[in-house]
């Protein structure tokens, strides 16, 4: 017996914070007790990397779509638009490249479009020159065979794309390189700057034009300033983004249990808080820092 099986991605979310950054950041909780009857501060920071990680989670589940970059596969039915365009939608954005397009008025037997860099992108939109890839075209539609014969008929699509921000750890990065070697190179560009999060030795890079898309050697206009560790953070993900991570950790932390020391901004000394009591803040104000970036569907 055949089965119908769907090709469409479901990408994980990744982390939007390394264990340094969150480490580095002023949140004023007690970290290093995570683990219940463990003095290991492995074991302490794999439970905080974890926390991270549920809270991006829920960064992309607030926002209903993945912010870092990753590649995902999708279709959908389409009409034909009167000037000879298919205009889609991908549930992620901002859409970064078109990889692969297909398209047919029989969905088992679909035309594979040999050229994607027709297409025209926009950040929440892809048009696709339909009229480009036909034989003919009038007014009438595509005369050649396999294209809907007149404008507004239904057209099945699958494509591959990259979206979101490029966010991703450091391999190699020697002071005075004009170059660095990255995890993944999923959404890097050339002629974007990008920000290596790494404390007092954090800075700012552009990508060189030479750089080949996809790559995860990347060619710098200007040399690093200083050595970067395997393991620190290079991103594109907007500042907001990253405190918004911070903010959603810390109260995930928060409710823990663990009545973490809160410094309070008074004139009274620090006292023991209940954490649980303190979360409201912290996600209001990350869910204000992702209305930017909250997709509507």
């Amino acid at each position: 017996m055949a089965n119908a099986i769907s090709p469409i991605t479901y990408s994980f979310s990744t982390p939007y914070l390394t264990t340094d950054e969150y480490r580095s950041a002023p949140t004023a909780i007690d970290i290093d007790n995570l683990v219940f009857n463990s003095s290991d501060p492995d074991v302490q920071n794999a439970e905080l990397a974890n926390v991270i990680a549920r809270a991006s989670s829920w960064i992309d589940t607030y926002c209903n779509q993945i912010l870092s970059s990753t590649i995902d596969t999708e279709q959908q039915r389409i009409r034909v638009r009167p000037d000879g365009t298919l205009r889609f939608h991908p549930d992620n954005y901002p859409v970064i490249a078109l990889l692969s397009f297909a398209y047919g008025t029989d969905p088992n037997n679909l035309t594979i479009a040999q050229d994607c860099s027709v297409a025209w992108i926009e950040n929440q939109e892809i048009i696709f020159p339909y009229a480009t890839i036909s034989t003919t075209y009038s007014s009438q539609g595509p005369l050649a065979f396999g294209f809907p014969s007149t404008p507004r008929a239904e057209t099945f699509i699958r494509y591959s794309y990259i979206n979101g921000y490029a966010n991703t750890m450091i391999v190699t990065a020697t002071a005075g390189a004009t170059s660095l070697t990255v995890e993944n190179g999923a959404g890097f560009r050339a002629g974007a700057s990008y920000k290596i999060y790494d404390g007092l030795r954090t800075e700012n890079v552009t990508i060189a034009s030479t750089y080949t898309f996809g790559s995860t050697t990347l060619p710098l206009t200007s040399a690093l300033l200083y050595s970067h560790n395997p393991g620190i953070s290079i991103s594109g993900l907007p500042p907001a983004i990253k405190e918004a991570a911070i903010l959603v950790t810390t109260a995930m932390l928060k409710v823990r249990g663990d009545n973490s020391m809160i410094m309070n901004v008074t004139t009274q000394p620090s006292v023991a808080i209940d954490g649980s009591q303190n979360i409201g803040q912290d996600m209001a104000m990350a869910k204000e820092l992702l209305a930017t970036y909250r997709r509507i569907r």
